[in-house]
C-alpha cells in the first residue's frame, strides 16, 4: 500500500497532472497524457464519457483505484457546451 502511495503522489505531482487538475477546460491529449501515466505505473482506473447536451458541457470522469475502499474521482470538463453553434472537444 505504501508503494501505490508513493508513485501515486509523484504521479499526482507531475506537471502532466498539476496542469490537467488545474486547467478549467480539459483538451483531450491532457487526458491521454494522464492515462498513459497511469497504465506506465500500473495504477488501476476507471474513465466514463459523457458527449454532453445542450444544457451540459461534454465530460470525462476519471477513477483512481487506491485500495478496494478508497478511490480518487476526476471529473473533467471539455470545453463549452455542444449545441447548434459549435463548442465540444478541443483536440
Amino acid at each position: 500500500m505504501t508503494n501505490i502511495n508513493k508513485e501515486l503522489t509523484a504521479l499526482l505531482a507531475s506537471e502532466t497532472f498539476t496542469s490537467l487538475l488545474g486547467s478549467s477546460s480539459v483538451q483531450v491529449v491532457q487526458l491521454q497524457a494522464a492515462i498513459s501515466l497511469l497504465i506506465q505505473a500500473g495504477i488501476p482506473f476507471d474513465v466514463s464519457y459523457s458527449p454532453g447536451t445542450r444544457r451540459l458541457s461534454p465530460s470525462a470522469e476519471l477513477t483512481i483505484f487506491i485500495s478496494p475502499t478508497t478511490t480518487l474521482n476526476f471529473t473533467f470538463t471539455f470545453g463549452g457546451g455542444a449545441g447548434l453553434f459549435g463548442g465540444g472537444i478541443t483536440t
